[in-house]
This record gives C-alpha cells, sequence and structure tokens, in this order.
C-alpha cells in the first residue's frame, strides 16, 4: 500500500485565519472534518492531506467565499517556515523557482511542482490536484497566490502573468477577486501553470532574503525538515506522532484520518509483523529519547507531549520500553 499523503500544518493554519477573518469559527469546522484543533500549534507536524482538502472546501461553503483559497494563500511566502526562507534566500527568480520546486515535497508528499521553457516565457507548472472538486478548488486558488508572491519578489506585488492555466473548471472560483479574473484564464486545464518572461530569470531577489538563505544553510542553523515518509508505516508514525499531543492517537481517529477502516488498518500492520499499539509505543520512545537528552524540559512536559495525562503512566511505559525509568535514562546520559 502507498504511503499516506502528507502536508504541513502550516497551510491549514493559514485557511483556519482566513475562516476568522470572516467571523465563522474554525474550530467548529474542524469538528465537523474531525480535525484535532491540537494539529494547529506546531505548524511543521504532518497531517494527512485529506483533511486539509475536506476543511478548505467545507470552509468555501460556509463562509460563502468561492475564493477563500486565494485569501488563505496570502501568507507571506517567508510564513512558510524553512520552505518559504529557502525560496526567498535563492539569489535570483531562476534559483528560486528551482528552490520551490525541489523544496515543495517537503511540505506535501504530491507537491510535485516543475519549470519548462517555451518560447520566450519560463512556465511554472504544478501536476494535477487530486482531492475533491470544492477542496481542490481552494488549493489550486492557494498555490496561485503562492507561485505568484514567489515571482513578486523581483517583480514587485502588481505584477501579474499574460496567462492562468487552472484545472478548475468553474469559473467562479475567482469570486470577485478582480485582478486575477481580469486575466486570460484557460479552465479545465490539465495542470496548474503561469507563463514568466524569460528575462525576469536573471533578477536579484531583495538582499533580505539572500542573508536567510545563507543563514539557512550553515552548519549549526535551522534545517529543513525531512520529507514526509515515502512508505506507509513511515507516513503512520507521522500521523500518530501529529496526533499524540492532543491525546488522539487512537485507532480509531488515525485510521478515520488515514482514510480507511479500523479492520483495514490492523490488516495492512499486521502484514508488516506490526499491531497499532506497538507502533504508538515505538513512535513514543522515538519522541521521549531527544527530549530526555534535553535537560531543560521537564519530565510532566514531556509526558504530556506523547499524550500521557499522568506522568506515572508515562514513567512505567518508559521503563517497559528501555529498562530503566526516564530520570535513570537521563542522568545516564549526562554521566561524564
Amino acid at each position: 500500500m502507498d504511503a499516506i499523503p502528507l502536508i504541513r500544518a502550516r497551510y491549514l493554519q493559514a485557511f483556519a485565519a482566513a475562516v476568522e477573518r470572516t467571523g465563522v469559527r474554525p474550530q467548529r469546522l474542524l469538528e465537523a472534518v474531525k480535525i484535532p484543533v491540537g494539529i494547529l500549534e506546531n505548524p511543521d507536524s504532518l497531517h494527512p492531506a485529506q483533511q486539509l482538502f475536506d476543511f478548505a472546501g467545507k470552509a468555501a461553503c460556509a463562509t460563502g467565499q468561492t475564493d477563500l483559497g486565494l485569501v488563505a494563500g496570502r501568507t507571506k511566502l517567508e510564513d512558510h517556515g524553512a520552505f518559504g526562507n529557502r525560496v526567498s534566500g535563492a539569489p535570483t527568480l531562476h534559483q528560486a523557482l528551482e528552490t520551490f520546486c525541489a523544496e515543495a515535497l517537503r511540505e506535501y508528499s504530491r507537491a510535485f511542482f516543475w519549470i519548462e521553457r517555451r518560447g520566450d516565457d519560463i512556465w511554472f507548472c504544478r501536476e494535477k490536484i487530486d482531492g475533491q472538486k470544492d477542496g481542490r478548488q481552494q488549493i489550486e486558488l492557494y498555490l496561485v497566490e503562492l507561485m505568484l508572491q514567489t515571482v513578486r519578489q523581483v517583480t514587485g506585488p502588481g505584477w501579474q502573468p499574460g496567462e492562468l492555466w487552472l484545472q478548475s473548471t468553474d469559473e467562479r472560483v475567482l469570486g470577485d477577486f478582480e485582478p486575477l479574473a481580469q486575466l486570460n484564464v484557460r479552465f479545465g486545464c490539465p495542470i496548474l501553470a503561469i507563463p514568466i518572461p524569460r528575462k525576469l530569470m536573471s533578477k536579484m531577489l531583495p538582499q533580505n532574503g539572500r542573508r536567510g538563505s545563507l543563514a539557512l544553510g550553515r552548519s549549526g542553523e535551522q534545517a529543513p525538515p525531512k520529507p514526509p515518509a515515502a512508505d506507509f508505516v513511515g507516513s503512520l508514525r507521522e500521523v500518530i506522532a501529529t496526533y499524540l499531543p492532543s491525546r488522539h492517537a487512537k485507532i480509531e481517529t488515525v485510521a478515520e484520518a488515514a482514510g480507511m477502516s479500523v479492520r483495514s488498518l490492523q490488516r495492512r500492520l499486521a502484514s508488516e509483523g506490526l499491531t497499532f499499539s506497538r507502533l504508538v509505543d515505538e513512535v513514543r520512545l522515538e519522541m521521549a529519547v531527544p527530549q530526555l537528552r534535553d535537560r531543560g524540559i521537564r519530565l510532566t512536559d514531556i509526558a504530556l507531549s506523547l499524550g500521557y495525562s499522568d506522568p506515572a503512566h508515562f514513567t512505567r511505559a518508559f521503563s517497559r520500553w528501555a529498562g530503566v525509568s526516564p530520570s535513570e535514562y537521563r542522568a545516564h546520559q549526562f554521566v561524564s
């Protein structure tokens, strides 16, 4: 079975913020699509992409904003974590586009972007977007804004492409957003794409962006998060890790988030020689060890981050996994 398609929580954050600005409470919509609110606390955490698609589609309907994705997509490029910093930190527009295409797969496991030359233009493209119609349309609009922001780093905010290719077949998705509605928009295309004049490719990005890029590449500085797992069990581990702090890492919840029944999940794990409870234990141990090596993190806080309401439960579980208590393990790490 293929890996569960995963995406960073920062995009869910952006849509939730856009919903809140309309006066609608995003918490109720999150509950309606069974997304734990706690996911929003860590923008780098990974969760099933289908949850974002479901939320975006329902949010557009609930707010009456057919162009909600455009509103959410106005999140600043530099607010997209290490991805945004690396894109905005590239020396030239051409390098920024190449960085975008390469780093996007760290943000969403199915984010396939590329650039190609056609005549006097470089086309910035995104492969067909999966998902149900309503959610897919909103995600596409978000990506339009993100792609335009990338180019506007060198052109200024008023730049518009000569054409816009959208996968969506519904002309109403642009809503009242006049700047895009006035473009030569082609609906029902197999890809999302915009043309960029080749002469812009060598344009230098602002100095502040280049400094950010240099800092990210140096030893000891912020490193990009690893890409989402490419296998089923690995992707399931990442979902469990996201769900643990809010104590939602139950088999029923995780199975639904992964888009499968509990029985199907159990059978899939059994084929790998695993059970769900064993996998949860393994993820908890993996999360606990680096925290125990940091003396600045209290044992109570570690227990809470692993989904335990009582630190004593964490102590007993860790002793079972490691053969020593968390306190003993930590003490051993710092013996000179």
